[in-house]
């Protein structure tokens, strides 16, 4: 089963990116697969697939994770992996708190196998997966206008998610419920 562990956003939150990635989809100027609302989310950690009794270990790890409720805010829209080569559209999340839980996370999870990325840790909402861009010039200046309200909110758990791929994109299902204190 495809897995990961992320924080899944308040709703207030999620009607306020989707609202934005709506203005930019509907600019015309990029075209991609946009995030639907309800599946906005930030990943922790991705597992790939895993096994049932895989899952089991993983859930009795990330059940010794121990930390506190802490706060995050939104931040700017951004892209990935380069001005040239423009594939993702996210939002960051501000806290460093969210890079203690991450690490907390991982040091358990190395304990079953689990290795670090390669490629480090950008804590961001993916709002699009782009395949091109109309206009390069006019998609910066139009990401710079978007007026993305600056929210904070209350991280108090974080989830284990099954991921499965559908022809209408993923349907993620929770799997594991971990409280912060």
């Amino acid at each position: 089963m495809r897995s990961f562990i992320a924080l899944e956003l308040p709703e207030h939150v999620k009607a306020n990116l989707y609202h934005m990635s709506e203005t930019l989809k509907n600019s015309g100027i990029v075209v991609g697969k946009f995030v639907e609302k309800d599946n906005l989310h930030l990943t922790l950690k991705f597992l790939g697939d895993i096994d049932e009794p895989l899952t089991e270990e993983i859930i009795e790890k990330l059940n010794e994770v121990k930390m506190k409720k802490f706060e995050v805010e939104t931040g700017d829209a951004g892209f990935f992996p380069s001005r040239e080569y423009i594939r993702i559209i996210w939002i960051e999340l501000i806290s460093k708190e969210l890079l203690e839980l991450r690490k907390d996370i991982n040091n358990k999870l190395m304990k079953i196998g689990f290795l670090e990325e390669e490629r480090g840790f950008s804590s961001h909402i993916t709002l699009a997966r782009i395949k091109s861009v109309k206009n390069k010039e006019l998609f910066l200046d139009e990401l710079s206008k978007l007026h993305l309200k600056k929210q904070k909110f209350l991280v108090d758990n974080f989830v284990l998610m099954k991921s499965e791929l559908t022809r209408k994109g993923p349907v993620y299902k929770i799997i594991g419920n971990f409280e912060l204190r």
